[in-house]
Order: C-alpha cells, then structure tokens, then sequence
C-alpha cells in the first residue's frame, strides 16, 4: 500500500521537533533552535526535505492570512491567468489591489506581489539547499541509495522554484548549496542549471514509483524537462521525453475531462505530479492551498470571487458546425451572457453550438454547477458587474463533499477544501508532443494526438437542461436531467491542411484543455504571440470592464515582470533591474 507525503508542514515545525530529542536535561537548547548533528540522518534530511516540498504551494505556515496570498501560489493563477486572456482579476474594489496592475500591465519595481513572489520562492530554494548541505555533511550515515534518490528530489525542486522565478522575472539568480547567496548575480541566464538539476535526477536513479505519494518521481522529472526545453523551442531535445513518458510510462487518459479537477479523484491514473493539499488535518488552512480553494462565490465559499474567467475564454470554446474551433473567428460576435443582468430578470442562456468542456471549465448562469444545483447568475457573486459573470468552475468542490474534502468554514475562508493540484498529467504530455510534432512539420502525428484529447472529451457532457429564465425568489425549478445542459458539439480533426492550421489547432487545444489551470500568459510569451494575442484580446473587450479602459500590453516590455526594487537595494552591485524595464 502506498503512503502519502504530506509535505504542507513549516521548517519551523520541523526544528522544534528535532531540539525536543536530547535526552540531556541541561543540553536544552533554546526554542526554535536545533542542533544541525542532529539533521545529519536519514530521518532529519527528510524531514528537511519535506520543508521543501511545503512551498510547492507558495505558502508558510504562520504568514498572516490577508498578507502573502497568492504572490507565489502553485497554480499561478496572477501571473500565469490574470496576466492573461483567460481571467479577470475578480472581487469587487479594493481587495488585493496589488493585482490590478498585473492585469492592466503596470506592474512598477515596488509592486509588493513581485517582492512577494521574490522572497517566497527563493525561501523554497534556500531550503532545498538545506537539504544537501545537510545531506553532504551527513556522509556515510545514509544509505547511497537513500541519498542518491534525496538528492535528486531536493534538486527537482530547486529546479522547480528557479524555473518559477524565470517564467516570471527574465533575470534571476540561480542559488546553489556551495556559494553564498547574497553573492550571486542575475547577470547570466539560468536555463542550463534548471536543466542541469533535473536532469541530474534522471541519471542517479530516481524512483519512477514513489512509495510515498506525492513525492517526484523520474516521470515528473522527464515531465518538467521536456518543458523547460519547450520554453526554450528545443523541440528535438523535448521529443524524446515526451515519447517516453506517452510509450513507457504507466499514464493513461481518465475516461472524464473533469476527473482532474474533482477531488474524489486526486493522484489518478493520468496524474504525474501533483501538489497535495489536505482539510480537517488540524494542521491549519494552509494545508489547503489557501488563494487556489478560497477563490469562490459567496453563494458556495463566503469568499471571493476571485479569478473570474474571461469573456474571451468563454467564447474560445465556440465551435463551428462539425464541432471543431473557430481558431480565427471566436471573438467575433462576443457571446456576453447574463453580463449586467439580474438573477430576477428575464435571461436564456445561448444555444451557439459550444465544446462540451466549457461547463466543466466556467460556471454560467443557467447551467447545473456541479451538485450544487443550477448557477442562478448575480446572487452568487459579490459584484457580477465589475468581475463579469462567470466562476472558475476547477477549483470548486461537489456539495457532498463539505465536512469531508472540505473544511468547516472558517470566517471568509469557507471554501477551502483538499483538491490537489496538478502540475504535469498525461494530458499534457499528449499536447506538448503534438505541438514537437507540428514544429517538426509532422502534422498526422499532431492530428492523431489532438484527437485523441478531443475524443476523450466529446461525449463528457453536463447533463440537466434548465428551462427557467429567471431565478426569482421562490422560483421552481424546471430541469430535464435527461437533457444536455447546452448546445453542445465536439468533432474531431480530419486533416491539418498545413502547419499554420494545424500549430493554430494545438495552442488552441492547449488552451481549451488547461483553461485557468496558470498556464497560459507563459505559452503566450513562450509562443511569441503575445505582442498579437494580447492587444487583440484588451481591443475586444474594450468598454466591458471599466478599470481596464486604457491598459496597453506591450511586448517587449511586459512578457517578463520587473525584479522587485527592494532586492536591487538590499543587493547594490549584485542584483540589477532588467533592462526592459
């Protein structure tokens, strides 16, 4: 039987324990502090080690709620979603502000979320160096094997935390265990040392079947390589990775688009790696990832309305008569919804024929949410006119679930539940390989591989056609579970005529498959159409959100985020400010 790692756990904890071993009442330490002999076991370097998986989340225990919330979050929903065109920033005026200029990309030196971001992902790096420092001066006292496979997991991890850090600031510092870090410049580029770590791993005998749950394994590690070299365009350097994992790994599709989102199926047969998160633990509400299962409607969490999807993503999922994307046409015709419309007044939701994954994606007025009955529109939201009218239907949890997967309300935090969060699955796998086979202009294997991501989700419907047309109080339900909740149609590709169409069709698909799953600002830039896509998604939505009148994306400028001024200040002559900004 396999075990879980629970690795949502503080340093702090981790030290307390190992100064409470003395057996020597007058060798007591002082609280808080350790002895660093003690560490040098097997048990103390994991249990380091499992420090540094703790921040896959982006939070430490004992940080102020309200405070560090989101800067450096697992699922990227800042600067991966709301940078992007798939998400609103959401809430209503006045909470976390600090968004409002990544949105508007205005993002100064002194935002406080780039420091934010900053400080908590090189504190994960600064762990992961804990944990082979210790291990070296641990020496013989540990097992070659046990430290071969503990080295190779702390340096996945450092390898993860840097390639957050580069995504999002073009100039980073690449930290190690054998040099002092106020030291090291952001002068050089640090793809080669993400590389480098990871594949370290790779070579010295990394499990491919953890026995904990969610520790790495060697197919994570391949899964992270193959997408820093994507990030790079290194498609021949991907290929071969990705065609491992899809021939050789134990990986198989879930029969259900959504079972990756729903938490009675967590760590599934599609799964890679996930970041775990745990309820009803007495471990605290940081266990539960916090900004990723706090951003509900008040009708479902209390709190808050964040990470709103956008007008633009909604109408990405519009299909043409054979069911396939309209991949020049879709915001043509802006589909709006019940945007400004009471949940009292008169509304029918489109019949325009839609990708059936669009309600297992965004909830919408007039479609079953889940388990917890029809979306009746402006009374689940705090401000439906500001935010727009959709919900991040992903992060939600079914209704049967509370007290269970969900934790009991805790003031505005009501929502917060153990849904992991998936970093690499199969289905990403399957994309990635199809976008190689496109840039290597083998277009029947990227058709074969779209398809079979389209197959998988074409008969996964919601079921429940709603008839009401407004959800006064006391209204009845009418509802036919026998039906489609919507016009739904999905087919699948018959050719792709040339390279164009068919790289159009991939990023399309990558879109449609990981909408606000934190993914998408970083393929904008990695693709290098941000500098069109942007522009075009802020010129279409023009007038629809006032606080946006006016933002302007520019390419060379914006892709990447500014390093935070107060680093540049505590390290003169070390660390520099990009030059784009």
């Amino acid at each position: 039987m396999k075990t879980y790692l629970i690795y949502i756990v503080t340093s702090l904890t981790i030290l307390l324990f190992f100064s409470a071993c003395s057996d020597e009442f007058l060798d007591e330490k002082p609280v808080g502090s350790v002895n660093e002999l003690l560490l040098q076991t097997e048990e103390g370097v994991d249990a380091l080690l499992i420090a540094a998986y703790a921040l896959l989340d982006g939070y430490a225990a004992g940080e102020a709620v309200g405070g560090a919330q989101g800067e450096a979050s697992g699922t990227n929903w800042i600067w991966g979603d709301v940078a992007s065109d798939d998400m609103y920033r959401g809430d209503q005026t006045g909470g976390w502000s600090a968004i409002n200029d990544i949105e508007r990309y205005e993002v100064r030196p002194d935002n406080t979320w780039l420091n934010g971001a900053w400080i908590r992902y090189y504190d994960a790096v600064s762990r992961t160096n804990d944990v082979l420092r210790t291990l070296r001066l641990a020496g013989a006292k540990i097992k070659p094997e046990v430290a071969s496979q503990i080295e190779a997991e702390a340096r996945f991890l450092r390898a993860w935390y840097h390639f957050q850090l580069r995504i999002k600031f073009e100039k980073v510092a690449y930290i190690t265990e054998d040099v002092d870090p106020i030291t090291v410049s952001n002068d050089r580029e640090v793809w080669d040392d993400i590389e480098a770590d990871i594949q370290w791993g790779i070579d010295n005998g990394m499990e491919e079947a953890p026995t904990e749950i969610g520790r790495a394994s060697r197919w994570a590690a391949k899964a992270f390589l193959a997408r820093v070299h994507l990030f790079q365009s290194e498609y021949s350097a991907a290929k071969p990775l990705l065609d491992d994992i899809i021939n050789n790994g134990p990986f198989e599709l879930m029969d259900h688009f959504y079972d990756n989102h729903n938490e009675e199926h967590q760590n599934n047969k599609e799964s890679i790696f996930e970041i775990q998160y745990s309820v009803n633990d007495g471990a605290g509400i940081h266990n539960s990832g916090v900004d990723h299962q706090t951003l509900f409607s008040r009708k479902i969490g209390f709190c808050c309305d964040y990470s709103a999807p956008s007008f633009d993503l909604f109408n990405a999922f519009k299909v043409d008569a054979e069911g396939l994307p309209l991949l020049d046409d879709f915001q043509q015709n802006l589909l709006r919804e019940d945007h400004n419309i009471l949940f009292s007044d008169e509304f029918t939701p489109t019949d325009v024929l839609l990708d059936p994954r669009v309600d297992w994606t965004i909830g919408r007025r007039g479609v079953p949410f889940l388990d917890w009955g029809p979306f009746t529109g402006s009374d689940w939201m705090l401000d439906q006119q500001g935010m727009g009218p959709f919900l991040n239907k992903k992060i939600h949890f079914f209704k049967r679930n509370q007290g269970t997967i969900k934790t009991s309300d805790w003031w505005w935090a009501g929502g917060l539940n153990g849904d992991n969060f998936n970093l690499f699955r199969l289905s990403h796998i399957i994309l990635w390989r199809a976008e190689v086979a496109v840039e290597e202009g083998d277009l029947g294997t990227a058709l074969t591989l779209v398809n079979q991501i389209r197959e998988r989700a074409a008969d996964d419907i919601v079921m429940g056609k709603i008839g009401n047309t407004n959800f006064a109080a006391g209204f009845v339900l009418d509802i036919d579970e026998s039906q489609p909740a919507a016009n739904y149609k999905l087919g699948l590709y018959t050719a792709f005529p040339d390279q164009e169409y068919a790289r159009k069709a991939v990023r399309h698909e990558i879109r449609l498959e990981f909408a606000l799953e934190g993914m998408r600002f970083f393929d904008l830039v990695r693709w290098g159409i941000d500098g069109t896509v942007l522009p075009a998604y802020l010129d279409s939505e023009n007038g629809l959100r006032p606080w946006m009148t006016g933002a302007q994306y520019d390419a060379g400028k914006d892709d990447h985020w500014p390093i935070p001024q107060v680093q540049i200040d505590l390290q003169p002559g070390v660390i520099s400010q990009d030059p784009a900004h």
